[in-house]
Order: structure tokens, then C-alpha cells, then sequence
């Protein structure tokens, strides 16, 4: 016995072993193939997209050592010559250096580019092609190693069928395309209908989709509508195949058939209908006979119809065609199963379901007293889960609560520190902090105290609720080192803090509050110096906790920051308006000794010249020199507009318009913005003058100064002196004398 399972297993190691090496062979010897799909349209369009799955399908199942390349035209959208000539040139790039074992093509576009391109892109390439409609094999001279299968749409089949269940039809209306497709569809219904002589035949082809709908909807009971291809209307718009299909099936009075089972679903009774999955197939399987070694030439256009029967359930209904009258095998869409037919699956899943569950009540059965006494036991643990469960809830709770309060303290001093960034007026800031403060914790009081300009008493400048307003309207304040907790903080720049206070051995009593049972009064600090203090009251007793107080005191922190700096703008602001004041003033001297000194300040510019304009002065003017605003006068014709050098009026421009016309309103917005740049350049000219002035008296005390210095002698630097400083001022006499009134004997010096 075991020398038998020795040769059993030795046998079985020589199988192990022999498999590995026809494996290992079999990759050794397989190879790796490359077929080029090229599609005529884009990705999306259902016909071509049904074809692609139908030919990954047939060669994957065939052999997984094809790799599949795929390219789109994109012909639906763009068929210049000129393009297709860009797209060869780039697979010429593309596929220069991959070798090709197959090309499969898919509708009219790609055969035809494959035609032209072929020998020149794809040298040696044998060719399969489909969607080809109506093909003509005298097409294939020339081009021996193309070969495929003719897309014929069953156009006759449909109309034997839409007559067969509409005997009383007259009319057949074809709504058509023209483009490559649709010109073959319409060259075969030309063929077809002599077959019916007793129906007429109407052609909707190169008009825009709305006058189609429009001449749809007006068809009578008589008529039937054969959609064949519509991709692209006469106005040149492009249709997806469920938009032009649902357009037209909800624009017609009558039942609408097809040829296409793209079009299946989206309102078409239905036809013998062309699959782009079985066109795909059909394709397939003679790419596989050209990759196992037959040869192009020897493999026949492929001219049958693959058309089947297939019907929308939902227009069978909508049009009263009962499933009786269609052919047999009719494949039929959105039709509801019976129920047995919907549930089979579940109805099969819950008779296995009901035996198990027999099987398991059985079990279960056998085993209800062990159960019984191990409930016993359970029992009890679940009492001891129970316990602790509650403890564990009510502990949850208590750290939710801890965590809620501790988010609205980080909230609040958020938006504080928000607010202290974007407030700088603190009569806004102050009653919004506290404000902010007792909503986010549902205090009973907050109130803000700063320390007066005496530094004696600490007075209320916000507090929250009616007594807070009340408190205000008094004026309320607290002595600096008094009794109260305010007064003690202030002074000792140290939180004071008061969890009962009705025990608490010194407090005072407010008449406002009389709820209050906590109490704290925190320091603002800011840059080294106590401002004054916040006070916080809840009706609670012990209503803080270590990690408010200490959030709190951040917070005040903060506010005083932000009441430092609004104080140390408000000085700012205050030495700039000073400073702006000052320099008005300097300016305004300046320019009234200019006024005062100066001649020919006056200017007039009209059609004749540009002069003087002399003493000027009218009404309007006048009256725009006292507003300070323009003026206009004379019914609008004229405009007066004074000109300002840091808010102080200098002149006035006084501007007439020709022909009595009236000044509109942006011209009065442009000759005042004028005025105001000429204002500007006055001042500036202005400026200019007074440094010139003073450049140049610089220059003459110190060319004064040398001459003087030129010589020691006393008198000679009191005769240069007098002469050059008369010279230099132009002055008419000039005395210098040395001494005083009483010493009759000192020197004089005198230049008349």
C-alpha cells in the first residue's frame, strides 16, 4: 500500500511537471497580435459604439493576446478633405514603427479614408470592414486585401411588416439624411417602390428638424413615418440618435417605424432593425479566419441582411398593436414580466430559504433547553451591561456637555478676536463684546468698566440687558480700590472671583442685579497698564470652572488689546488732523500772500484769443467763490466752478457754451474734475515758485555772507555789509550803527 501511494504521488509530480512545460511552451509560442479598429464616428454614438462591443467581444473570446487599437474620425462632426489628409499624417506618425497584423473599419467614413490612405499608411495591412451600407464589391478593384461585410439595412422588411399591422396606410413619409448613409437608404427605397403601388411615397431629407416636426404632426390617420438615419438636419445642426429619434416619434400623429435599433427605446414601434452588435460580430469573425491564414481575396463580401424583428412594448401599447400580430422570435423591449417571471430568482432563493429554515427550526428546536439555561446567565450579564451602559451614557453626556461649553468659549473668543480686528470704534466694539459674551454662555449680566482720566474711579461703558441701560443713562461707577469687586480688580490688577456670592465676606450689593450669585471681575491689561475690568454674572451658583476663567481672561486680554490700540488711533487720527489743519493753514496764508502780491492772475480764452481777462467778477461766479460748489447761470449756459487748494477756494472757472446750448450733466462732471487737476497743478506750480524763492534767497545770504567775510577790518566789513544787503533788498537808505543811544561817540556808517 504505501509503495503504491509512493507511485501515485511520483505520477502525479510527472503530471504537475509536464503541465508547466507544454504552459511554458505554449508562451513561448504564442504571439502577441495587433489589430487597428478604425471608427468612422465618435465615442458615444450608439450604432458605432454597439459595433465596437460586438468586435472586443468576438476577439477576446477568440484569442487575449489581441490587443485592440482604436481610432475615431469623428465624421459626423468634421469630413473635410483637408482634415482627413491632418489625420493622415498624424497615424503615419503614430503607426510608423508598430507593426499591424489587421484593420477593422467600421461605416462609410473609415472605409473611404482606408481606400485612399491605405497602401500609403498601412502597407500589406489586410482590411475588414462593416457598416459599409449597400456595398459595392466593384469598389474592391484594386484594393485585393480588403475584404467585410455589407451593412444592408432591411428597409424592405420593415415596410412589409409596418403594411402587414397598418393595412389601411397610404402614405409613407421617410425622414432621411443626405449624407453618405442616408444617400444609400434613399437610392434603395427609390428601388422599392414599385412594390407598393398603392402607397406614396414622401421624402422629409435637407430640412431643419423644426419644419419637419411641424409638417409630422400635421400627417393623416393614413400615413405611417419610416426613420431611417438622421444625423444632421438641412440647417446643418448635428442629432444624437436618441435626440433626433425621440424628436420625431413625439412629433408625429402616427406610428413611426425604423431601420436602425439605435433608435429602439426612444419612441419607434419598432421594424426589422439592423444591430450594430451583430454587424460587429459578423466583422469579427472573418478577422479571426484572415489571423488564422486565409487571405483577403479569398473571403467573399458578406451581403446578407443581419436585421431582426425587435418592437418597443410601450408604443405597442400607445398605438393599440396587439403582440399576437407580430412575427415569431420578435424581440420585444420594455415589456413587464409576470411575476413568476420577475421573481423567479427570488421565488427559487426563498424555497431553498424555507427548507434551510426547517432544517433550522428542527436544530433549534433540539436545542431550546440548553438555551433556557443559558439564558439564565445572560440574563444577568445583560443587568450588569444595563448598569454600566447608563453609567457610561450619563458620563458621555457630562463630556459632551464639558466639550459644548468648551466650544462655545473658543467661539466666542474667536469672534472677538474677529471683532477687535475689524472694530476700531470702541462705542461699536464695546457693547458687542459683551453682548457676545452673555449670549454664548447665557449669562444673567456682562458689563465693561475702563479707568477715567483720574484713574479714581472705574466708569461702566457697556452693559448688557435693561439694567445695563439704566446703568449707563446714571453713569455708573465704581471707586478704584473700593468695596466692590470692580474696584479691588482694577487696583490690584488680579482676577477677583466669587462663586456664591451671598457667603461671600466682603461684596456689593447692586440694586439692578439683585439675581446675581457668581460673580467674576477680570483685569483688562494691555501693554503693561490695567485699563479697567469686565464683570461677569450668572444666577448659578458655581457656575465656573477653572477653564472658563481661564478662557475668559483671554478674552478680556484681547478686548483690552483692542481698546489700547482704538485709543492709540484715535491719537493718531487726532495729530493728523492737526498736522492736515496746520499745513491747510500754511497753505492758505501762502496762497493768500500770493493773491495779494501777485498781478495777471486772470485768464480769458475765446474763439478770438487768449488774454487777460481783467476784473471779471459775475454773479455766478461770485456765488460759486462763497459755496464753494459750481454754479450754473444764464438758463444753463454758463457754468462757474471754483477751483480748491485743500478745501480752500483760490479762484473760479467760469465756462459759457457756444449757441445758447445747455451743459449736460457729464460735461459739468468733466469741467469740475478738470478744475479739480488744475487746482492741483496750481498748488504744485505753487510749491515749485516758494522753493525757487527760497532757493534763491539762500543763495543771496550766502553769496551776502562771503562778501562780507572777504576782509577783518571792522570797517570795511560794516561798508560791505551796508551795500550789499541795500543792493540785495532793494531797499531806498540803510543805516548801521554800532553802539548805543547814549554814546554819542559810536561809529556810524551810513550808505543813502
Amino acid at each position: 500500500m504505501r509503495v503504491l501511494y509512493k507511485l501515485a504521488g511520483i505520477a502525479l509530480l510527472l503530471c504537475l511537471i509536464g503541465v508547466s512545460f507544454v504552459g511554458a511552451v505554449h508562451a513561448q509560442t504564442t504571439q502577441h497580435r495587433y489589430v487597428l479598429y478604425i471608427n468612422s464616428y465618435h465615442r458615444g454614438y450608439k450604432f458605432s459604439d454597439d459595433i465596437t462591443a460586438g468586435i472586443e467581444k468576438s476577439l477576446h473570446t477568440y484569442s487575449s493576446d489581441i490587443e485592440l487599437l482604436v481610432e475615431y474620425l469623428d465624421a459626423k462632426r468634421l469630413e473635410s478633405d483637408a482634415y482627413f489628409d491632418e489625420l493622415a499624417r498624424l497615424y503615419r506618425i503614430k503607426y510608423a514603427h508598430r507593426k499591424l497584423d489587421l484593420i477593422i473599419s467600421s461605416d462609410d467614413a473609415a472605409l473611404n479614408f482606408l481606400f485612399k490612405y491605405a497602401d500609403e499608411l498601412f502597407p500589406g495591412v489586410p482590411v475588414v470592414f462593416c457598416g459599409a451600407n449597400y456595398f459595392d464589391v466593384n469598389r474592391l478593384a484594386g484594393h485585393e486585401r480588403f475584404t467585410g461585410v455589407s451593412e444592408l439595412a432591411d428597409v424592405q422588411g420593415t415596410l412589409d411588416l409596418a403594411l402587414t399591422l397598418h393595412p389601411q396606410t397610404r402614405q409613407i413619409v421617410v425622414v432621411n439624411d443626405t449624407t453618405v448613409t442616408g444617400k444609400r437608404v434613399h437610392e434603395r427605397l427609390v428601388t422599392l417602390e414599385g412594390r407598393y403601388p398603392n402607397v406614396t411615397f414622401v421624402y422629409l431629407e435637407d430640412l431643419p428638424m423644426a419644419e419637419i416636426r411641424q409638417r409630422l404632426s400635421a400627417l393623416p390617420a393614413d400615413s405611417l413615418v419610416l426613420l431611417t438615419i438622421f444625423s444632421r438636419d438641412g440647417a446643418g445642426e448635428f442629432f444624437e440618435y436618441n435626440i433626433f429619434t425621440t424628436l420625431i416619434a413625439e412629433s408625429s400623429a402616427v406610428p413611426v417605424y425604423g431601420t436602425w435599433d439605435f433608435s429602439l427605446g426612444f419612441g419607434i414601434v419598432g421594424g426589422k432593425l439592423t444591430s450594430g452588435a451583430t454587424e460587429g460580430e459578423r466583422a469579427a469573425r472573418l478577422a479571426v479566419r484572415i489571423l488564422n491564414g486565409e487571405r483577403p481575396q479569398d473571403i467573399p463580401v458578406v451581403q446578407e441582411p443581419g436585421a431582426r424583428y425587435m418592437f418597443d412594448y410601450v408604443q405597442l401599447r400607445r398605438w393599440n398593436i396587439p403582440e399576437s400580430r407580430l412575427p415569431e422570435d420578435s424581440v420585444i423591449i420594455n415589456k413587464p414580466y409576470s411575476f413568476v417571471q420577475q421573481y423567479a430568482q427570488y421565488i427559487g432563493i426563498a424555497g431553498v430559504s424555507f427548507a434551510i429554515l426547517t432544517v433550522a427550526v428542527i436544530m433549534l428546536a433540539l436545542n431550546v433547553r440548553r438555551r433556557r439555561r443559558v439564558e439564565l446567565r445572560l440574563t444577568h450579564s445583560l443587568d450588569e451591561l444595563q448598569a454600566i451602559r447608563a453609567s457610561l451614557e450619563e458620563r458621555i453626556q457630562e463630556r459632551t456637555a464639558a466639550f459644548q461649553k468648551r466650544a462655545n468659549l473658543l467661539e466666542a473668543a474667536a469672534e472677538i478676536s474677529r471683532a477687535t480686528t475689524e472694530i476700531i470704534d470702541l462705542d461699536r466694539l464695546l457693547p458687542f463684546i459683551v453682548d457676545l459674551v452673555q449670549q454664548h454662555f447665557n449669562l444673567y449680566y456682562v458689563g465693561l468698566f475702563l479707568v477715567d482720566e483720574s484713574g479714581q474711579w472705574a466708569v461702566l461703558r457697556a452693559g448688557t440687558g435693561a439694567a445695563g441701560q439704566a446703568m449707563m443713562a446714571q453713569g455708573w461707577r465704581l471707586e478704584v480700590g473700593g468695596k466692590s469687586m470692580i474696584g479691588r480688580c482694577v487696583a490690584t490688577g488680579q482676577a477677583d472671583i466669587q462663586l456664591d456670592v451671598g457667603e461671600a465676606a466682603v461684596h456689593f450689593d447692586n440694586p439692578y442685579l439683585p439675581a446675581t450669585r457668581s460673580e467674576m471681575a477680570l483685569p483688562l491689561r494691555a501693554r503693561g497698564e490695567i485699563l479697567g475690568a469686565m464683570t461677569i454674572q450668572s444666577q448659578q451658583v458655581a457656575a465656573f470652572e477653572p477653564d472658563d476663567i481661564r478662557t475668559l481672561q483671554t478674552m478680556a486680554d484681547q478686548v483690552a488689546v483692542a481698546i489700547s490700540n482704538a485709543r492709540l488711533f484715535e491719537q493718531a487720527q487726532a495729530s493728523l488732523e492737526a498736522e492736515r489743519r496746520a499745513y491747510g493753514e500754511i497753505s492758505r496764508e501762502a496762497w493768500r500772500q500770493v493773491l495779494m502780491t501777485a498781478a495777471g492772475l486772470d485768464v480769458l480764452s475765446d474763439r478770438a484769443a487768449t488774454r487777460p481777462a481783467g476784473d471779471v467778477w459775475r454773479p455766478e461766479m461770485e456765488a460759486a467763490w462763497r459755496a464753494a460748489a459750481p454754479v450754473p447761470g444764464n438758463g444753463g449756459t454758463t457754468l462757474a466752478v471754483p477751483i480748491r487748494v485743500r478745501d480752500q477756494v483760490i479762484g473760479v472757472v467760469d465756462g459759457r457754451k457756444p449757441d445758447g446750448s445747455v451743459w449736460t450733466a457729464e460735461e459739468q462732471q468733466l469741467l469740475t474734475t478738470l478744475v479739480e487737476q488744475l487746482g492741483v497743478a496750481l498748488e504744485s506750480a505753487r510749491l515749485y515758485r516758494d522753493t525757487q524763492r527760497r532757493a534763491a534767497q539762500e543763495r543771496l545770504v550766502s553769496e551776502v555772507t562771503a562778501r562780507i567775510r572777504e576782509t577783518l577790518n571792522i570797517e570795511t566789513v560794516l561798508k560791505t555789509a551796508v551795500e550789499e544787503i541795500r543792493e540785495a533788498l532793494q531797499l531806498e537808505r540803510l543805516v548801521v550803527r554800532l553802539g548805543t543811544p547814549e554814546d554819542d561817540t559810536a561809529p556810524e556808517n551810513e550808505k543813502g
